[in-house]
């Protein structure tokens, strides 16, 4: 009897916004005090921009795994709850205890400790082990 599918609800982390308007502020405090004033200006704008694109590109959905006839597993993506499932091709490029970096066709998904329940998180990377 084939498996029931894991899914994995992953909504945007608000950890990596944080880490990255610290790094940002870091660099942009650095050129204020090192630099002069049209230089720091720029360098601060230019973070800022940084940061917002951050907070535009973070990625939600939700992944499911589905069991095949051969025993392996077959990925599957959603953009919100109302869009249907579709195949997607899935490599995982880094499996680390904290951070989770996946490729799904192509386009990099950065799984964060906030980015879904911590159950899941552990029946993820089990699969990730278990596909390897």
């Amino acid at each position: 009897m084939p498996k029931a599918p894991t899914a994995l609800g992953i909504v945007p982390s608000r950890l990596s916004l944080l880490v990255h308007a610290l790094l940002s502020a870091a660099v942009a405090g650095t050129a204020m005090l090192h630099s002069p004033v049209w230089l720091s200006a720029t360098v601060s704008a230019a973070m800022l921009g940084v940061t917002l694109q951050a907070a535009r590109q973070r990625q939600f959905g939700d992944l499911r795994a589905v069991s095949r006839a051969d025993g392996g597993v077959r990925w599957e993506w959603r953009d919100g709850v109302a869009a249907p499932w579709r195949s997607v091709t899935l490599h995982c490029d880094y499996l680390g205890s904290w951070l989770i970096g996946l490729r799904l066709n192509g386009r990099r998904l950065w799984i964060w400790p906030d980015s879904s329940d911590t159950a899941a998180l552990w029946r993820l990377r089990r699969l990730l082990i278990q596909c390897a």
